[in-house]
């Protein structure tokens, strides 16, 4: 009687330690490379992508742009910066380099997002860095959440060269 108690406490306790670890397991945000093709709008009007669900609950968990195409030339800027549907800027603007129109031109820039964008429906945007009576075609990849956390030398973003 004894024995068939304790194999019980012990398939109890065990049932009881796995379903603890898996209710504390999280999802972990991939770095993906998600393509974007816009138009970027005259006199600064903004162009953004679908919404995608951020669903991270951390600022420094960053969302990452890349533009390895832009008609405007190589080594020119474009601003962007996530926000919601509604137009709400949900992260710093961050000015990024455009490549030189190869896929795997330009640099990875890793940006932080505000409260605004946590466990939100979020969007790309971009406009020129400067007011121009020009548009431009630009071609990229972004991810809304990377997984990757800001680290704490830096303020808003860093850069990283092509898949790293």
């Amino acid at each position: 009687m004894m024995k068939k108690r304790k194999g019980r406490v012990i398939a109890l306790g065990t049932i009881l330690a796995c379903s603890i670890g898996l209710g504390t397991l999280s999802v972990e945000a991939g770095n993906e490379n998600s393509g974007y093709s816009f138009k970027i709008k005259k006199e600064r009007g903004n162009e953004y992508t679908r919404t995608k669900y951020r669903q991270t609950t951390t600022e420094r968990n960053t969302w990452k742009v890349r533009m390895y195409r832009s008609d405007e030339g190589t080594n020119t800027y474009t601003t962007y910066w996530l926000e919601k549907s509604n137009g709400t800027n949900v992260s710093p603007a961050v000015d990024v380099k455009a490549g030189n129109k190869d896929l795997k031109g330009g640099r990875n820039y890793y940006i932080k997002g505000n409260a605004g964008a946590n466990a939100a429906n979020v969007r790309l945007t971009a406009e020129n860095n400067n007011v121009s009576s020009s548009s431009y075609s630009v071609k990229g990849y972004w991810d809304d959440e990377t997984g990757r956390i800001l680290p704490g030398q830096y303020k808003n973003y860093y850069t990283t060269e092509y898949n790293k």
